[in-house]
């Protein structure tokens, strides 16, 4: 039974001696909180940033930096991988910005959030590991803006140095000998147009006068003009005059060709007809006067009417009278 005792005492004695090493020991860190930890995704230089590093959101103390290594896949990247306190408010639009810790050199992680996403990242895993991408910082943007300045700086020098070559220099001093020629020579000019200069004002109150005289002249034409107008209105009121007795003759011989030509066309065919009656009666007077006081004779009947004879009749009985004449004759001649 002491043994038992002796053991379970020293059992005990061991675990507590554990429990307060374990506390000691995060006494001392100062880490007394239950960590989740992430990977922060740079592809920017992380120079100052060692383990145990900072790792604040939003300036307040979250973690620490656990872990910093070159990624495997991609040598451009680095990962980072911290501890944060469980219940940090890390979403999938948090983001990562490496800052410098005052004059130091050293550097910690600052997590901000876009708001843009309410959904919590899941912490990393040995099967799962979102990524929370490292934003470029003021200094880097600033690095990356002045190499841009001095590439265009380099260019603006080259440029001028091409532009003040010796070539170029020896251009540019003959243009200014001829640009020193040519003011010469304007000068010249200047100076021997001085006279007509002088002579324009006699010029001027010429002109001045001429457009004077044009005014007037101007005047006149607009009176002209006027005169003319009021001409050609009276001219265009006949024209519509002539227009509407026009349209009234027009009418006037349309009701003419309409109504009086067909009562003329038919007295001239009554007067034709007319005509041709009496000429026929006059030639039958002319040849049988008798017509006058008997009559006219009876017209021969026509075929189908009562006493019509055939010529072939007529010819036959002609024809016996004909021979017995010719036989008379001749018995009188012997």
């Amino acid at each position: 039974m002491e043994n038992k005792a002796h053991a379970f005492a020293a059992g005990l004695f061991t675990l507590l001696l554990g429990i307060a090493v374990v506390v000691a020991a995060m006494w001392f860190t100062g880490e007394t909180y239950q960590k989740v930890y992430y990977v922060i995704e740079s592809k920017s230089a992380v120079s100052g940033l060692y383990e145990q590093a900072a790792v604040r959101f939003r300036g307040v103390d979250v973690g620490k930096v656990t872990q910093i290594r070159i990624d495997r896949q991609n040598r451009r990247l680095i990962l980072i991988e911290i501890g944060v306190q469980a219940g940090t408010p890390v979403t999938r639009s948090t983001y990562a910005e490496i800052r410098p810790q005052g004059v130091t050199g050293l550097s910690y992680v600052m997590l901000d959030d876009t708001g843009e996403s309410t959904e919590p990242l899941p912490p990393s895993t040995q099967y799962n590991s979102p990524h929370i991408v490292a934003r470029p910082t003021l200094l880097d943007n600033l690095f990356a803006a002045s190499e841009e300045a001095l590439g265009d700086v380099r260019q603006v020098a080259q440029r001028v140095s091409a532009l003040l070559s010796d070539e170029n220099r020896e251009h540019f001093g003959r243009t200014l000998v001829s640009l020193e020629a040519a003011s010469e020579r304007f000068a010249a000019l200047a100076k021997a147009a001085e006279p007509g200069v002088k002579s324009l004002g006699p010029l001027v109150s010429d002109a001045r006068k001429t457009l004077q005289s044009a005014d007037g002249v101007m005047t006149e034409l607009s009176k002209a003009a006027r005169e003319l107008t009021a001409r050609m209105e009276a001219i265009d009121r006949v024209a519509a005059s002539a227009d509407k007795a026009g349209a009234s003759i027009g009418a006037m011989a349309d009701s003419v060709s309409a109504e009086s030509l067909p009562r003329i066309n038919t007295l001239v065919e009554e007067l034709t007809r007319t005509t041709r009656s009496l000429d026929r009666f006059v030639a039958d007077v002319k040849e049988r006067p008798q017509s006058l006081i008997f009559g006219r004779k009876p017209g021969s009947p026509g075929p189908g009417e009562q006493g019509f004879e055939s010529r072939s009749a007529k010819g036959a009985m002609e024809r016996p009278s004909t021979v017995s004449n010719g036989a008379r004759a001749s018995a009188d001649d012997r």
